[in-house]
């Protein structure tokens, strides 16, 4: 289990404009929770970041900031912000250099596990499309809570699509943290 954020701390994602953002300047003040999506067009991270929007009161009432990163191309941002409803930080990592720092999974057979057709099926019920191919398709996602002094508070790896983490425990991990 990833505790530390200090390699993750000095590298860069991508803006929609393609500008370079240093990742720890996004928690230099104060927590920051980074979800990790596999793909822009995944039903399971979408659904994910649409139950995050409605519950974003839990990370922001705990003090931290959520961003979001996917790994796909800056091009894919916008549409992934009508998908969701998202406004708020949201960068890619076209090259999956910060996903492999975060240690998060990859994999053809965990994409493709039975275990996620009932988050698919769930997430379908709830109105949520698949899209296209929006990055790559064989990259778990997986979340993590970085503390200022690049702690890493908690870390929830993704071990197949539709593993995602859940905001009551996004929020457990923050409360802990700042008691």
């Amino acid at each position: 289990m990833l505790t530390r954020a200090d390699e993750l701390a000095r590298m860069t994602v991508l803006d929609a404009s393609r500008t370079a953002i240093v990742l720890g300047t996004l928690w230099a003040e104060r927590p920051a929770v980074l979800v990790f999506v596999r793909h822009f067009g995944c039903i399971h991270c979408r659904a994910h970041v649409i139950d995050l929007v409605r519950r974003i009161d839990l990370v922001r009432t705990a003090g931290a900031d959520l961003v979001i990163v996917g790994s796909g191309t800056p091009n894919f941002i916008a549409g992934f912000r009508d998908e969701t409803g998202w406004d708020g930080p949201l960068y890619v990592d076209p090259s999956l250099e910060v996903y492999k720092a975060a240690q998060l999974e990859r994999g053809v057979w965990k994409t493709f596990s039975p275990l996620a057709i009932g988050k698919t099926i769930g997430a379908f019920a709830s109105g949520v499309r698949q899209g296209r191919t929006q990055g790559d398709p064989w990259q778990q996602g997986g979340t993590l809570v970085i503390a200022p002094d690049n702690a890493v508070v908690w870390h929830h790896v993704s071990r197949r699509s539709g593993d995602n983490a859940r905001p009551e425990d996004i929020a457990a991990a923050l409360a802990r943290h700042a008691a």
